[in-house]
């Protein structure tokens, strides 16, 4: 019955049934325009493949994994992984994949939930995040020949399949700006400093100032975990020293907008004292006042690529090229 509903889809969308085959497979290979055509034939007729049969033939769970080092109350106020979590379930169910989230409050509960999936094969592939320096959730799926797709960058660069922004320029555009601007004592928060993304854009920083031949005043420097009251903590170190800054690069829009409210608290004026940029450019960033200026992570594209790249392998394609960059951009406002 499904061969017959798949050559109704096809004559429907002016392709060949592989073409819609290939289509449902979740075959990047194929060209979007015609991908968007099947799928538009295909939610006009209602077709749902039986995926207790795929599954049965396939034997796979037809589910993706992401795990989240964070506690659940966190997640629930993260406004990256709430938009990047709604895009992949997007993406993946175009596919007819779905998505299973884990969070972890610690590093070694987040290798348990890996343990158990590896064990348990109850989802076809992974979804990795937050990359750090040594990162044994890729040594230990590599080595066990586990589908994964890790939305970062790790060394070297073809050594897995990735998808990222090029956090080091992106850096680089938000702390130039803020120079061009007037601003010589721009300090940078970044996120817990073990991880990729917290250095790359910390290197985007330095190398801006370097650039404009502001010299790096290592007590410029301060991380902290994501959420506000690190945030805030932070903040309040960087108010102490004489002089302050009068710029913040934030490593995200969370971080961004509760050093902001802090500096506010602490008398500081918002942004003739002290200048304000973020990174992922959320709803968030609408709603304070002053508005936040951000760097826009394209976090749908991140999604999609990702997703598509981890069927793939699932489905035992080689994605290519296998690290791909997503542009960002500067959205400026009137924090900066």
């Amino acid at each position: 019955m499904a061969d017959l509903k798949q050559i109704e889809i096809a004559r429907l969308a002016g392709v060949s049934q592989a073409t819609v085959s290939r289509v449902l497979k979740g075959d990047p290979q194929v060209n979007d325009a015609m991908r968007e055509r099947v799928l538009a034939v295909v939610q006009e007729l209602g077709y749902v493949p039986d995926a207790r049969a795929q599954s049965l033939r396939s034997q796979r769970t037809r589910l993706l994994g992401l795990v989240v080092h964070r506690a659940s109350e966190a997640l629930a106020g993260d406004p990256f992984f709430s938009a990047l979590i709604a895009s992949i379930i997007e993406q993946a169910g175009r596919y007819d994949y779905h998505l299973c989230v884990d969070t972890a409050r610690t590093a070694r509960s987040q290798r348990a939930i890996y343990e158990e999936l590896l064990r348990t094969r109850r989802v076809d592939g992974l979804i990795l995040v937050e990359s750090e320096t040594h990162d044994k959730r890729i040594a230990r799926l590599s080595g066990e020949g586990f589908p994964f797709v890790l939305i970062g960058r790790y060394d070297p660069a073809d050594a897995v399949c990735s998808v990222d922004n090029d956090n080091v320029g992106a850096a680089f555009m938000a702390t130039d700006y803020l120079i061009r601007t007037g601003r010589r004592r721009i300090a940078y928060i970044g996120g817990p400093a073990g991880l990729t993304v917290t250095r790359d854009r910390l290197q985007g920083y330095k190398n801006a100032l370097e650039s404009h031949g502001v010299g790096y005043d290592p007590r410029l420097l301060a991380f902290s975990e994501f959420s506000e009251r690190s945030a805030a903590s932070a903040m309040t170190d960087l108010l102490s020293l004489t002089p302050p800054p009068d710029a913040v690069v934030g490593l995200d829009d969370l971080i961004a907008l509760s050093a902001m409210r802090e500096a506010k608290r602490h008398g500081c004026r918002v942004p003739d004292d002290i200048a304000f940029i973020g990174f992922n450019d959320s709803p968030l960033c609408h709603y304070v006042e002053p508005s936040l200026t951000s760097i826009a992570v394209d976090i749908p594209a991140l999604a999609r690529k990702a997703t598509e790249m981890l069927i793939a392998l699932i489905e035992g394609r080689e994605p290519q090229p296998k690290r791909q960059i997503v542009p960002a951009r500067l959205v400026k406002r009137e924090s900066a």
